[in-house]
């Protein structure tokens, strides 16, 4: 019987292509592994991984470096999304970023992720956080755009290619992230430490399938885009334009390692926030455990 592996994800993005083609193409099955995948939204990550809901979560570092610096067990094992690659997309009224004053932003939550880069991208407008504007939680990047076609936010940060699909429901590009923010590690594959430890082949299984799945989506324009457009689900011929964004910029990181430049950025933005202590290790490596990538890249 093969070993069932349950993977969070925050909601349908491209960063979860590696394990939708690897799931299609059968490379888990090959390494014995059952892998399902399931959307934890703007919830904790942190439990479900230390209660054992989840072996493996695909979303933002932040909270597992939180519980790290915390003496908790959550580790970063791999990268996978080692820059931003969202746009600010905001409703027809807001012609420029400017214009978000006293307007309501959505975002995953106030702890991670799209939180700290809407605040540095407002405020090299002028726009400070909570005097000139709100934000709201929304969830992942599918209900954003949900919540931004109904107007309950006037703006969001959304991803390739949703920030596509959304210029063709007459959103507006108000610019991209990167512009402002151009060091972050965004999405990580974070574990329990502990049970890491307790089950290292499992692991290195798990990691050597999502590795053959990313060297496919490199390799496979054409075939790739017709899962993203499944999956996500987009129009074909944004999720072609997605897997050439990706693919040509390495968002999506294809030797699955962490960005530390990005890495140390979001430990500075977390000490500046308070939310991690101020005596946290520095250094990105406190965080990481990168044994079982080495192991897998070597088998």
């Amino acid at each position: 019987m093969p070993d069932k592996f349950v993977v969070g994800t925050v909601s349908r993005t491209f960063f979860t292509m590696p394990v939708w083609i690897a799931i299609e193409n059968g490379f888990f099955a090959a390494e014995d592994l059952e892998v399902t995948t399931t959307i934890f939204g703007n919830a904790s990550q942190v439990e479900p991984l230390l209660d054992g809901t989840f072996q493996v979560v695909i979303g933002s570092p932040e909270l597992a470096m939180q519980n790290a610096a915390a003496g908790g067990p959550l580790r970063l094992i791999a990268g996978n999304a080692g820059k931003l690659v969202h746009s600010l997309i905001a409703r027809t009224p807001f012609a420029k970023i400017d214009d978000l004053r006293g307007g309501t932003i959505g975002i995953l939550n106030m702890k991670e992720g799209t939180f700290f880069a809407i605040r540095t991208m407002l405020a090299a407008h002028g726009l400070q956080f909570s005097a000139d504007y709100m934000v709201k939680e929304t969830g992942g990047v599918p209900p954003r755009h949900k919540a931004l076609l109904e107007g309950s936010i006037d703006a969001g940060l959304q991803s390739v290619p949703w920030n596509y699909v959304a210029e063709d429901a007459g959103l507006r590009n108000l610019g991209d992230v990167i512009d402002y923010v151009p060091e972050w590690q965004f999405v990580s594959i974070n574990v329990n430490g502990t049970w890491a430890a307790a089950n290292p082949n499992m692991v290195v299984r798990f990691l050597r399938a999502v590795l053959r799945g990313t060297e496919w989506l490199y390799a496979n324009r054409a075939a790739s885009a017709r899962i993203a457009a499944r999956e996500l689900p987009a129009p074909l011929h944004h999720a072609e334009r997605a897997w050439g964004y990706f693919t040509g910029t390495n968002a999506l990181t294809r030797d699955l390692s962490v960005n530390e430049a990005g890495l140390a950025r979001v430990i500075a933005v977390l000490l500046e926030a308070g939310l991690l202590p101020p005596d946290a290790p520095a250094a990105p490596a406190v965080y990481i455990n990168d044994r079982y990538l080495r192991e897998a890249r070597d088998r």
